[in-house]
């Protein structure tokens, strides 16, 4: 028989959310924790199990759909010392009972390994860097504290952290090749060609991390962000390329060609000088004086010139004797061959 592979089950971008509810009233014992966590457990899944009436049904497709693990705690009221204006913080004053079950839940988060796991969204740990966007975009739904975020604003929260830290990443890892290849610390030029390769290489490998990551949310927000990492993609692009351009031996190489021109046709002139005039002629004897000046002063100005760039054009001999050495080996190789063909024949 043919068997027929089970397509992987999807896995739930979150891991775990806890619903915390206050001023609780309906335990049966409140000095019974055990009892009290199975109320607990009780009560969410009557809320979350499937019901007849439409009432928030999407609302709770959605949190079923997007987290792994769902869990509820509930607590009692902390007692009315704590909603007066004059209260001062002090913990003497809360219900015991409160402080019992808010022990308990820390315990439960910090204590207990199950429970605290490394962040992941869509199958990815993520950074400490990373974790403070999230953080960041979270605190912001509370800035103006009129309103409490609905379920979808933070859901729209979360995916627009997540385009941040793509981008970020995409980004990141773009400029750590890059600067392997022509950064600020290479001294070695590239070639235009290897240059050009090794980019859209890097490049496209960035742009399959972005897509990776930012998978879900609004896909208008994802298109800008896309857009984005390509604008700074590109505008890496041209800061690498400016620095690999400026180490590049050849590059200003007019530089040499002035005063090279006028050092070589000063010493012919003062060659031909020496030769043909007569050597009482005090005429000749200054130009050609003025000409070994002028042209002992151009060679000492490529020899400076050539000193700041001794690496570069190092560099580049090494690898045109190398390019010779490889062209004419092949050639001898295929002499040999010749050479053995026609004994053999």
């Amino acid at each position: 028989p043919k068997l027929t592979k089970t397509p992987p089950k999807p896995r739930k971008p979150f891991q775990r959310i806890d619903f915390l509810v206050r001023d609780w009233q309906n335990f049966d014992d409140e000095d019974d924790m055990e009892a009290m966590e199975k109320e607990m457990d009780e009560y969410l899944h009557s809320v979350i199990a499937e019901r007849k009436a439409k009432d928030l049904h999407d609302t709770r497709a959605q949190i079923t759909g997007c987290f792994e693990k769902l869990g509820c705690f509930m607590f009692t009221h902390p007692g009315f010392s704590v909603t007066k204006k004059k209260y001062s913080g002090d913990v003497q004053v809360i219900e015991p009972t409160f402080l019992s079950l808010l022990d308990r839940y820390c315990q439960r988060v910090f204590n207990e390994g199950d429970n605290l796991d490394p962040k992941i969204i869509n199958g990815r740990e993520l950074t400490a860097v990373e974790l403070g966007a999230y953080i960041k975009a979270y605190a912001l739904l509370f800035e103006s504290g009129a309103h409490f975020p609905t379920a979808a604003t933070m859901l729209d929260a979360t995916s627009k952290a997540n385009n941040s830290n793509a981008t970020n990443i995409a980004i990141n890892k773009y400029k750590e090749e890059m600067d392997k290849l022509a950064g600020v610390l290479c001294t070695s030029y590239v070639s235009p060609e290897e240059f050009e390769k090794d980019h859209k290489a890097l490049a496209t490998r960035s742009l399959e991390m972005f897509d990776e990551m930012a998978n879900f949310g609004n896909r208008d927000d994802i298109s800008e962000a896309r857009e984005m990492v390509l604008r700074m993609l590109k505008e890496n692009y041209e800061i690498y390329n400016t620095l690999n351009q400026g180490r590049n031996p050849l590059n200003g190489f007019e530089i040499y060609i002035l005063p090279m021109t006028i050092a070589v046709i000063s010493f012919l002139l003062r060659w031909i000088a020496d030769h043909t005039c007569t050597s009482w002629s005090q005429t000749c004897k200054a130009g050609s004086d003025a000409l070994s000046e002028v042209y002992t002063v151009g060679f000492l100005f490529m020899l400076i010139i050539s000193a700041t760039r001794a690496k570069q054009i190092s560099d580049t001999v090494k690898r045109i004797r190398k390019a010779f050495v490889a062209v004419s080996g092949s050639g001898s190789e295929k002499d040999k061959n010749a050479g053995k063909g026609s004994k053999n024949d």
